[in-house]
């Protein structure tokens, strides 16, 4: 379920993503869970996303405004400066950009040495393709790309486990190039994103969040890098994560007399589906507040900032755009 509360966050921080811009933008995504199908089993929205499930980006000039559940982000490119605030508590906190990975790094638990075993055993892989397939979303022709990443791993002292032991795919719907020449924001977002990769690069980012799994740290990597070639919007993402050794687990586990079986697991169900698409994409004006830290907020460190916004870590920014 980790996952899937944070994934939310992996997008959270595109407000990092800014360059000089020369009108307002305010972009507003929603998201939607599902966890059935693969155990039979429905699990609440709000309680995959932990309360995660919109998401508003608003650009003026050089600064980016980006909120999601209880964390709010302010990245100003002229400082060269990324916020987090903390409302809840009235708590922000001040990084350089440059330094936001490792920050954030010395703020994650350490890995158990059993589980860094655990981990040097995985290998993934991560390929992509354009579809072609096309849509209207919000008005504005998108075009389709996937993505598809398996991992394997052995699992120490344990029966051979099913090949991929993970795989997640996802399908992204991105403005074509062309749109930001008819549609403002568009354009206002792809300035945006072009220098962004100055304050912060997103798949050197996750490599060094994710320094103690280096199989999946450079797919991930390769995957953000792949998705910010064009600079284009990601208008709609679907996201599904299979997990086929859930199956062969549960036909392990003992019962005793008298229990009732455990669910049927389907090993090529998706075990959960993830939905996040623009719903609000407009050039209002904004006001200069919404880019300023309230006078009675008190500074506190990054890591105590990220504990008590989400309840786990999330990962760094990811572009969303795909060639």
């Amino acid at each position: 379920m980790r996952l899937f509360r944070s994934y939310p966050g992996f997008v959270l921080l595109l407000g990092s993503l800014a360059p000089l811009m020369r009108a307002d933008a305010t972009i507003r995504y929603h998201t939607d869970a599902q966890a059935t199908g693969a155990i039979g089993v429905a699990v609440p929205v709000d309680q995959m996303l932990g309360g995660m499930r919109d998401m508003v980006i608003q650009i003026k000039g050089n600064k980016a405004h980006s909120s999601q559940g209880k964390l709010t982000s302010i990245m100003d490119l002229k400082t060269q400066d990324l916020t987090l605030i903390d409302a809840s508590n009235k708590r922000f906190a001040t990084v350089p950009a440059s330094q936001y990975a490792e920050q954030t790094k010395k703020a994650l638990p350490a890995i158990p040495e059993q589980a860094r075993s655990v981990f040097s055993s995985m290998k993934s892989n991560m390929e992509s393709r354009s579809t072609g397939r096309t849509d209207t979303i919000q008005g504005i022709q998108a075009e389709e790309h996937e993505f598809v990443l398996t991992m394997d791993m052995a699992l120490p002292g344990g029966p051979p486990t099913p090949a991929p032991f993970m795989k997640m795919v996802m399908q992204v719907w991105t403005a074509k190039p062309e749109e930001a020449q008819r549609v403002p924001a568009l354009l206002e977002f792809k300035n945006y994103t072009a220098s962004a990769s100055s304050s912060i690069n997103p798949a050197e980012t996750i490599k060094q969040l994710l320094g103690g799994m280096p199989g999946m740290g450079d797919s991930l990597a390769a995957m953000a890098a792949e998705m910010s070639k064009n600079g284009g919007l990601m208008l709609r993402t679907h996201t599904e994560l299979f997990m086929p050794v859930l199956a062969m687990m549960s036909q392990q586990i003992p019962r005793q007399p008298g229990q009732a079986p455990l669910p049927v697991i389907d090993p090529n169900a998706p075990l959960m589906q993830l939905n996040q698409e623009v719903v609000e994409l407009s050039t209002t004006p904004l006001d200069d507040g919404l880019f300023q830290v309230p006078a009675d907020y008190q500074a506190a460190s990054l890591e105590e900032i990220l504990k008590a916004a989400v309840p786990a870590i999330p990962p760094p920014p990811a572009p969303p755009a795909v060639k």
